[in-house]
């Protein structure tokens, strides 16, 4: 479940070198700001879906210096249509542009709001976008809780066990554990390294409540929603594995997620 993540400044990327090093999925910038189009996502996008690398595009967000709305706007319009399969877009915040806090997270919750309701419209499905951000980062902003309700990619490096602000209540979906790395197979120069945080027997919390709720409503699950994995949510991720030709451990992978989002 290890991915990668690069931008066009990180060279000449081969997909299929990527896939066969053991890599399943990855992140590719697709803009920055309302003006900067990332030059190689859209040979990205296309190449990893043809090798079966599961991909998704992130947006690198300016709070003060772009209107948060027309970002929006223009990440949609080089992003074009989500596929089955695809990684929910991605919202990078790292940077204030001297902006406030509440400015910071006002702007972003416009932005999270454009693109929430393009997706309903596109797909018909209430997809929400990824937040990644630094454990620091969210602290200087304050540790709003307005955003708990996404998927958290953390980015924490040279740990295996990232530090998750409250509150996610230690909850995250991916964490960024290592940046600019050379020598990454398929990358002619850098790329950020990713693990995805799978749910299996025994974890609990609030993606595994959430996770209870996905099975309930497709009819595999009847059990109390109580956010422990116990063996009757194993015993319907295997039904549901099974159900969409997926290796039936049980776990839920970056595979068994993704096909569960788009259910």
């Amino acid at each position: 479940m290890q991915g990668i993540d690069v931008a066009d400044q990180d060279g000449r990327v081969d997909w299929t070198a990527v896939k066969n090093s053991g890599k399943t999925f990855a992140f590719v910038k697709a803009t920055e700001g309302v003006s900067i189009k990332d030059s190689a996502f859209t040979h990205h996008w296309q190449t990893m879906r043809t090798v079966g690398i599961i991909r998704g595009a992130y947006h690198f967000f300016h709070p003060r210096t772009s209107d948060p709305v027309q970002q929006a706007k223009e990440f949609l319009n080089k992003l074009g249509q989500l596929e089955s399969g695809d990684l929910p877009p991605v919202l990078d915040i790292e940077v204030t542009d001297n902006a406030n806090s509440q400015a910071v997270i006002n702007a972003a919750k416009q932005w999270l709001a454009e693109v929430e309701k393009a997706l309903l419209q596109q797909t018909k499905k209430r997809i929400k976008p990824i937040i990644y951000t630094s454990p620091s980062f969210w602290e200087e902003l304050g540790n709003p809780s307005d955003f708990a309700s996404y998927p958290l990619w953390i980015a924490h490096y040279g740990t295996q066990n990232p530090s998750i602000p409250s509150p996610w209540q230690r909850q995250y979906l991916i964490h960024q554990y290592a940046g600019d790395v050379s020598g990454v197979a398929g990358v002619s120069g850098r790329a950020d390294l990713n693990r995805f945080n799978g749910l299996q027997l025994g974890d609990s919390g609030l993606r595994v409540t959430q996770l209870q709720q996905q099975l309930k409503d497709i009819g595999l699950y009847t059990d109390a929603i109580d956010g422990h994995f116990s063996e009757s949510v194993k015993n319907a991720i295997v039904s549901f594995q099974t159900s969409k030709k997926l290796q039936a451990d049980g776990i839920v992978g970056i595979k068994t997620w993704v096909a569960l989002l788009w259910i």
